[in-house]
């Protein structure tokens, strides 16, 4: 459920003027970097890119906190704290449900609903101050060793009043019925569109299932031909397991940041007067590793503390969901010319492998 597509063509284009660089040090220009499109969500690697945010303890204060296995608070008034996520080994996944709300079981405000992050749009706006910042989702997987990644999806809904404008997924199917899968895949066979283009994707809505679930962490291998599977020869590796201190990727949703813009707009202009930032909220609801979404890869019976493959589940704990603003890019002091020379190959990848359409 979006902006009609004229609608969301004129919000581009004002995003452009309302999310300009804040004053004082420019932030990181996306353009051009290298991103994998999933759903609604352009993902981009921190390690391929060349870019790091650091998540550890007190680091991430300075952000709006979604999900961690600490630092609860978010100290402005109409925003939920953090959901607490599993810090303990082999842990099947992670679900957001009446129990784990921080807020209680109970609705705090118009602003709140149970089972989903929340906050009102003037709370995000006194955090990240959207007229001069686009919000960007940062997820810090900490993941253990080379072989074990983690299934994941989101969904973020924008409401008006109480009512849905606009629902935006990251999630690994496509639900292209053209293309005769039910997805990209199911993981880890999956893995969104390189530079793909988000508004081709409309979310139907649904809860997800397993091919829903996108594959995060691990290795991505490369030669000088771009990316290929690290179980043959490559030359460049670029790691995404990197502990709870640093977040691996950064995920934008552009017609998220079109459909801010507008809003920010037509109060500005006072299309309907006496309306403010509190009359509208976001709402984010995220999963991590197995549930009860269907029947997900299992091990055989006593060979892991959960049944559920270490592929897919919770294997480190700590995991870091937050939100904060390109201005908290750093690209990697001093990279290595392999590394240089990797993004430059990937780089170029991302315009040999569009989306076909």
């Amino acid at each position: 459920m979006k902006f009609n597509k004229s609608k969301a063509l004129t919000a581009l284009a004002i995003a452009s003027a309302f999310f300009a660089p804040a004053a004082g040090a420019a932030p990181i220009n996306l353009s051009g970097l290298f991103y994998v499109t999933y759903g609604d969500a352009n993902s981009y690697s921190l390690p391929v890119n060349g870019l790091e945010v650091m998540a550890g303890p007190g680091q991430i204060d300075m952000y709006t906190k979604l999900g961690l296995q600490s630092q609860l608070g978010n100290s402005q008034t109409g925003m939920d704290d953090a959901y607490d996520t599993p810090s303990a080994n082999n842990t099947a996944g992670f679900r957001m449900d009446a129990a784990s709300e921080p807020g209680g079981a109970v609705a705090e405000g118009t602003w709140d609903r149970v089972a989903w992050w929340d906050t009102s749009l003037s709370a995000l706006d006194a955090k990240l101050n959207l007229n001069n910042n686009s919000p960007v989702f940062f997820f810090a997987n900490n993941e253990t060793g080379n072989g074990d990644n983690l299934a994941g999806w989101a969904r973020v809904e924008l409401t008006h009043n109480g009512t849905v404008i606009g629902r935006y997924d990251l999630t690994n199917d496509d639900h292209d019925p053209l293309n005769g899968l039910p997805g990209y895949g199911p993981p880890p066979v999956g893995g969104g569109v390189v530079g793909g283009d988000p508004t081709l994707y409309t979310s139907n809505g649904a809860a997800p299932d397993v091919p829903d679930f996108l594959m995060s962490g691990g290795l991505v291998c490369a030669d000088n031909s771009g990316a290929v599977s690290c179980s043959g020869p490559h030359l460049y590796e670029y790691q995404h397991n990197l502990g709870g201190d640093r977040a691996a990727y950064a995920i934008v949703f552009p017609e998220l940041n079109a459909q801010l813009a507008q809003i920010l707009a037509d109060i500005a202009n006072g299309v309907n007067p006496g309306e403010t930032l509190d009359n509208y909220a976001l709402h984010v609801d995220y999963r991590l590793g197995c549930g009860p979404e269907g029947a997900f890869p299992q091990v055989p019976a006593g060979g892991s503390k959960t049944e559920c493959d270490p592929n897919y589940a919770i294997n480190g704990g700590s995991e870091k969901v937050f939100i904060g603003t390109l201005e908290a890019l750093q690209f990697v002091p001093e990279p290595t010319s392999s590394a240089l020379v990797g993004l430059g190959l990937l780089g170029s990848a991302l315009f040999r492998r569009q989306r076909k359409g």
